[in-house]
């Protein structure tokens, strides 16, 4: 003790001011584990005067240090000392500076987590006469770890819980770490899949894809999606998923990899494939029974065998030309093509009568619309068929037929086909008349442009008749 309180009096007064302000705890301990020194920052620490501190620690025994020391930093603290005394030399300079973490006791009760680092005290013959401990506050710090900690073990649960694959691999795509969802998806152990490149389990064109993928998201750092990464399971059977692969950045900011999410999608895509095939079946289905209607009209009036065709095929055509979806340009065609079925309850007499038709029997032709719809009603088309052929006549100042509805109350689809037939009606032969020819039809619908036909319908099919040297098949 003497030689302790020797060693310190020969600091010089600036090591003594340092030692006196610092807000960490100074204390300095003969070999006995009797407290000799105590820095004036005990108070701040742990609310004790230096008096009050060494009068409790004034010998290292358990039962003195039990006020201030809870029972598990205890059993901690000893450990510590009798290593440092008996392994002291056989450790490098980092074992030696290794803090020890001790949960302190303070005066009013409540318990704080201090960090301690020890140094051993010698006299001039360089014989060890003690130690030297700096105490500092981290409860914070701990109490920030225990956090991470349990936030770690969530991120860690909820990865173990979810049904897809999570993976982290390193720049070259070795895997570094993955879950049980991967794990089992792959049908590798742990110890087998740990380490494996991307190469060893996924097939030539999926392995030039994560390249790519890799490639592009270190580049840009954004995050990817690869469609279709196909991987060859240990049983050889080959599975498909979808995946999304970003960046992996050590905590200053360095790419250090890759981390992802995988789900297999090998049923789900194979339901699909199926639901395509069904769906071109239906699809294929849908035009043979729209084919053999329109057939039916063709049939009764060999005069206007292929007018239905033709219209549908100048219709489809102004459909794309205005800016119409290929669905929606799909269902004028599809309406385009049975839009005179009406027609077969009309005696073949009056469809192909030579002459004039008389008011009774232009009476009876103008009912064919709603035939037409009442027919095309009970079918369920994906496209409202049956309201676009009741207006094909119909015209936008409401002079047409068979209800006089103006141009707001029609259908798209029924403007279109409303000018495509009429162009076909006048440039082709008809029992009554010659064919008028291309250039009066486009004089009809030029003259008649927002009177009895839609502007924008007539733009595009003058643009596709005199400009894209549009023809009928």
């Amino acid at each position: 003790m003497k030689d302790n309180a020797n060693g310190l009096s020969k600091h010089d007064d600036l090591y003594r001011t340092i030692i006196e302000t610092v807000k960490d705890m100074v204390t300095v301990w003969d070999m006995d584990l009797t407290l000799t020194y105590v820095s004036p920052s005990i108070n701040d620490l742990l609310g004790y005067n230096r008096e009050e501190i060494k009068d409790i620690l004034s010998h290292g025994k358990r039962s003195n240090l039990q006020r201030v020391m809870m029972p598990g930093s205890m059993d901690t603290f000893f450990d510590a000392v009798n290593k440092r005394i008996g392994e002291y030399e056989k450790w490098d300079s980092s074992e030696r500076q290794y803090p020890v973490e001790l949960e302190l006791i303070r005066k009013n009760g409540s318990t704080m987590w201090t960090e301690t680092k020890n140094s051993f005290l010698r006299n001039s013959d360089g014989e060890r006469t003690g130690f030297f401990s700096i105490t500092r506050d981290i409860s914070k710090r701990k109490h920030n770890r225990e956090k991470l900690l349990k936030s770690e073990e969530r991120y860690c649960s909820v990865l173990e819980s979810i049904e897809e694959g999570y993976f982290e691999t390193d720049l070259a795509g070795t895997f570094t770490f993955f879950n049980n969802s991967l794990n089992r998806a792959m049908g590798y152990s742990k110890e087998e899949l740990m380490g494996m490149n991307n190469r060893e389990y996924t097939t030539p064109k999926t392995s030039k894809q994560v390249y790519k993928a890799f490639r592009e998201i270190y580049a840009t750092g954004k995050p990817v999606t690869i469609a279709d990464y196909e991987i060859i399971r240990k049983d050889g059977n080959l599975r498909t998923f979808d995946t999304s692969a970003s960046l992996l950045m050590d905590s200053s900011g360095r790419p250090v990899g890759f981390r992802g999410i995988t789900r297999d999608i090998t049923e789900h895509k194979a339901t699909g494939l199926k639901l395509e095939k069904s769906y071109a079946k239906l699809q294929n289905m849908l035009d043979e029974t729209i084919r053999t209607l329109a057939f039916t009209v063709e049939v009764r009036d060999p005069y206007t065998a292929g007018h239905q065709r033709r219209v549908a095929q100048l219709a489809c055509a102004t459909s794309r030309k205005m800016g119409l979806s290929s669905e929606e340009a799909r269902g004028v065609k599809m309406a385009a093509l049975i839009h005179d079925i009406g027609k077969i309850q009309i005696p073949a007499e009056i469809l192909s009568k030579p002459g004039r038709l008389t008011t009774n029997e232009m009476d009876l032709i103008r009912t064919h619309p709603e035939v037409s719809s009442g027919i095309l009603k009970g079918i369920e088309f994906p496209w409202p068929i049956s309201e676009i052929v009741l207006q094909h006549h119909e015209r936008i100042n409401g002079s047409g037929y068979p209800h006089g509805i103006t141009g707001k109350e029609m259908n798209i689809g029924a403007k279109i086909i409303a000018v495509a037939d009429v162009i076909e009606a006048m440039i082709s032969h008809r029992p009554y008349r010659p064919a008028l020819g291309i250039d009066k039809a486009i004089e009809e619908i030029s003259q008649n442009k927002g009177i009895l036909y839609d502007a924008e319908v007539v733009e595009a099919c003058l643009s596709l008749l005199t400009e894209e040297g549009f023809t009928f098949d």
